[in-house]
């Protein structure tokens, strides 16, 4: 298979166009029982009025509590939110009651709380537009999909607090799964967003793209819900730089197209570890021989898989591979699908008072002004330079 035709493949495979997929099917919340938690709809304020809420200004919608949940009143007490005019002050109605409305937000705020903590994404979106189209184009399984995703934070600052819900700072997107779908099954290429699009014009657009098939477009309520992108910068990622990962060694190596000629792990045969100069190991925890083979490999340059069961020392074996490359003067990116993974080794290189060589940018919380402090730290380190005494490093 051509290298092009196998970047086709691939990108095909980071989307998912399932059924279970909620980007592809997502049914309403009363037709299944299951999302009831992890869907709501938004009848008021209007779908064109949210619209302009989020994206003409920087508008919220509160969700009061129910008086059964609400913190008991004392005389003199009064409601700090009716004196802040930053809050909108728009009833909003849900499909679901008072009370079953509050649980589920806070169902939500928890699950996309957990997404961001363990991965550093965000997955809850406010979707307008809904296509309804058929499985198999004019016939099969009714489908409905999601159009426009903004994506949203829910905030409420104590237990008897309203829930608060706001825009996030990150882009509007369309839905990339349902695009890929329309164009690889029906040949249907939807119209891209772009900065000013308008709301209207934008379902109008779609409808006249899918109308031949009998699809119609819907859009009375807004649907909050979470819908998961983990892979979607991955495949902008190939569509970006196809050019470049064809031409790379090791994608061609994994295509067939090249064979890699490796001799450094046959010079790790019985690799004799106790003869090497202390003065040449960097490691800043206890190794074993399998861990400083890996160590080897990785300050050789090869390319390489190091797996293991849990409590093996990957992670130590990572830190020391960093420590390594960095005392021979090499940058290391380290990423991981979970933050868990990026926060044990970046703790084991602070205890080695490492941090500062540290640069952290997977994390969802991060701040421009931390990221510039970071900077600043490694500049103001570089300017100063320490002397080892020569007694001191005779011992060392």
């Amino acid at each position: 298979m051509l290298i092009t035709d196998r970047l086709d493949y691939w990108k095909k495979r980071l989307l998912d166009l399932g059924k279970r997929n909620r980007l592809i099917n997502c049914p309403l919340p009363h037709d299944d029982a299951r999302v009831q938690r992890h869907s709501l709809l938004i009848s008021k304020p209007s779908v064109c009025d949210t619209w302009k809420l989020f994206t003409d200004t920087d508008g919220i919608l509160q969700f009061d509590l129910p008086n059964s949940q609400k913190e008991p009143s004392f005389v003199g007490q009064f409601d700090l939110f009716s004196c802040d005019p930053a809050i909108s002050k728009a009833s909003v109605e849900t499909n679901q009651s008072p009370e079953e409305t509050i649980k589920t937000l806070r169902n939500l705020m928890k699950k996309a709380k957990e997404f961001a903590e363990e991965k550093g994404l965000n997955v809850l979106y406010l979707a307008f537009g809904f296509l309804n189209w058929k499985e198999n184009g004019v016939d099969g399984q009714e489908m409905r999909s999601p159009l426009l995703l903004l994506p949203v934070k829910l905030i409420q600052e104590d237990l008897f607090s309203p829930i608060i819900l706001s825009r996030s700072d990150e882009e509007m997107t369309t839905n990339h799964s349902l695009e890929q779908k329309l164009l690889s099954d029906f040949k249907i290429e939807l119209p891209q967003l772009s900065e000013d699009t308008d709301l209207n014009d934008y379902l109008h657009s779609i409808s006249q793209a899918t109308k031949a098939l009998g699809w119609h477009v819907s859009m009375d309520k807004t649907q909050l819900s979470l819908f998961s992108f983990m892979k979607i910068n991955m495949y902008r990622d190939l569509e970006r730089n196809a050019e470049k990962i064809c031409e790379h060694p090791i994608v061609q190596a994994i295509n067939g197209e090249i064979i890699r000629d490796d001799t450094s792990l046959s010079k790790l045969t019985n690799y004799a570890h106790d003869k090497t100069e202390p003065s040449t190991v960097f490691s800043v925890i206890d190794t074993d021989s399998s861990q400083q083979d890996a160590i080897l490999l990785a300050k050789s340059g090869t390319s390489f898989i190091l797996q293991g069961p849990p409590g093996t020392g990957k992670s130590q074996t990572i830190t020391n591979i960093i420590a390594e490359l960095m005392a021979i003067g090499k940058r290391v990116l380290f990423v991981s699908e979970k933050m868990a993974a990026l926060e044990v080794v970046y703790k084991r290189l602070t205890q080695a008072g490492l941090d500062k060589f540290c640069l952290t940018l997977h994390s969802h919380n991060a701040r421009r002004r931390e990221i510039l402090d970071q900077f600043d730290k490694s500049i103001k380190m570089s300017r100063t330079k320490i002397r080892l005494q020569q007694d001191a490093y005779k011992r060392l």
